[in-house]
């Protein structure tokens, strides 16, 4: 499993997230990253967005784009649903063209709104119908606390609704920590249509530095093990102290690094 590094690991930090990525992280170790704003995260933010800048900052820092953070799935009403699919499968197309795998994002709405897991459903649906048949870009619903995509049943409800195995899930350890949902179960409630892991670890809701927090990381990694999970791990800190992000995302690189059994030095 690749370690990935998310360029939320360096907002806060720096004035430039991605930039701060592409500089930093393979100074500590990682040959990936996410984007995960704020070129991705909002409608406006997609219509702006600049994939031959990018394509040519990747180039320069010698680093790959494992995936994109994208605007949320679903919206207000059908209208909004139809122009979040619009922007998502847009960014589907980016990560393909950045050699990309997947684009992740949690709903568009709280937990509790009316109608919204119906509109994260035929978000999803557009998104699968516009998505090219050549498209190898995989599409994860991430759980956020609190969100309309937040327990097992949310998530199942969508998958059934859209069998198309090109949509799957993502783990976001923090937030289903905080949710309450037994992880282990998750994972082999869903094996196979996993498709992304965003590991964070926290106390109580908060979030706080990876191996300094109550999650069981070993075990969740072990789950995944177990179920063949291949894909990349991707480090994400949304941290209250941003000035301490660059220590925080060089000891998750060592944390998760020995966990995997990887030796650091066949790394650098």
């Amino acid at each position: 499993m690749e370690i990935i590094c998310a360029s939320i690991c360096y907002r806060g930090y720096a004035d430039d997230e991605v930039q701060a990525t592409l500089d930093l992280a393979p100074r500590i170790g990682y040959h990936w990253m996410e984007v995960h704003g704020p070129l991705t995260w909002s409608l406006e933010a997609i219509r702006q967005f600049d994939l031959p800048a990018l394509q040519t900052r990747l180039r320069t820092s010698g680093m790959a784009c494992a995936g994109l953070y994208t605007p949320g799935w679903g919206g207000q009403d059908d209208d909004d649903a139809l122009a979040h699919a619009a922007a998502i499968a847009r960014c589907a197309g980016f990560a393909q063209a950045l050699g990309a795998t997947h684009v992740t994002s949690t709903g568009a709405e709280r937990r509790g709104t009316r109608g919204a897991l119906e509109r994260v459903i035929r978000c999803a649906q557009a998104v699968l119908q516009a998505q090219p048949a050549e498209s190898a870009i995989r599409l994860a619903l991430e759980p956020h606390f609190g969100n309309a995509l937040e327990q097992p049943a949310d998530f199942s409800a969508v998958l059934s609704a859209c069998p198309d195995e090109r949509l799957g899930v993502c783990v976001d350890t923090g937030h289903f920590h905080a949710a309450g949902v037994d992880m282990p179960a998750f994972i082999r409630q869903f094996a196979g249509r996993i498709y992304s892991v965003h590991l964070k670890d926290h106390l109580g809701p908060r979030s706080v530095g990876i191996g300094r927090g109550e999650i069981d990381l070993p075990g969740v990694l072990a789950a995944l093990q177990a179920t063949g999970y291949r894909g990349g791990l991707t480090v994400e800190l949304e941290v209250d102290d941003p000035q301490n992000l660059a220590r925080y995302t060089e000891e998750a690189y060592f944390y998760l690094s020995g966990l995997l059994g990887q030796k650091l030095a066949e790394r650098n």
